[in-house]
């Protein structure tokens, strides 16, 4: 009887309001054991042992994800070694290292679809280059979906050094990022995987970001590389090839 009352009381509620957008593309390997009524969990357990499964760097992007490089080709982030020369929110860049945390628990992959193309794969915490609207007066700063573990990775200094903080972002409405392509307007698939799954990101000298997937993303920006920066989404000749490949369709 419980059962068959709380069904219809979840579809009253549906009948009377509209749910919130959120996307999310489900994995294959999900594991079966989820009801309405009980948790997968045994609650006779309380010894069993607590795994650190925080991450333990910055922010990052899958494997295969194709890097602009300053003369225009791109690389996939994860052959990185340094000393490589990419294209930056403001021009190019030396990198000075690749790093590899692996996702942890406290964050999400999200997907990030400018086109017919590959979309960005990037962890929910990782800020963005993102143009705003409020009350008709248009700004560009960093924006993230996942501003909790933004403010843990800025506070144990392997995110951001900016003075004024990235701004969160809703996950259930399109934001304005800004692409390699133009202004693109992008609502974010969520993910689930492994907390083992590894991660790559690169630290660039200057400029304070790369660009990832065709999408402006941070790489630990200071406040140099941000304040009064606007983004000019007009192609040039050495982006062309790169823009190509992003944005083809599969």
């Amino acid at each position: 009887m419980a059962s068959k009352k709380d069904n219809r009381t979840i579809e009253s509620a549906g009948s009377r309001e509209q749910g919130m957008n959120i996307f999310y593309r489900p994995s294959k390997a999900t594991k079966d054991g989820w009801d309405i009524n009980r948790l997968p969990i045994k609650r006779e357990s309380p010894q069993s042992p607590v795994i650190n499964l925080g991450s333990n760097s910055g922010s990052c992007v899958l494997a295969g994800t194709p890097v602009l490089m300053a003369d225009g080709s791109s690389k996939l982030i994860e052959t990185f070694v340094g000393g490589e020369i990419v294209r930056t929110l403001t021009g190019v860049s030396r990198v000075r290292a690749m790093e590899s945390p692996r996702l942890g628990v406290t964050r999400r992959i999200i997907e990030m679809r400018a086109g017919a193309g590959d979309p960005l794969y990037i962890s929910d915490e990782h800020a963005m280059w993102t143009r705003f609207d409020d009350a008709g007066v248009t700004a560009e700063w960093w924006g993230v979906y996942n501003f909790n573990h933004y403010l843990v990775e800025k506070a144990n200094g392997v995110g951001v050094s900016i003075t004024r903080d990235a701004r969160p972002l809703r996950f259930d409405v399109p934001q304005t990022h800004a692409h390699i392509d133009g202004w693109k307007h992008v609502q974010p698939i969520y993910h689930l995987m492994d907390p083992e799954t590894p991660l790559f990101h690169l630290d660039v000298e200057t400029g304070g970001s790369y660009i990832a997937g065709g999408f402006i993303i941070s790489s630990h920006a200071s406040d140099a590389d941000s304040i009064g920066v606007e983004w000019k989404a007009k192609p040039d000749e050495v982006l062309e090839s790169f823009i190509a490949a992003v944005t083809s369709a599969v």
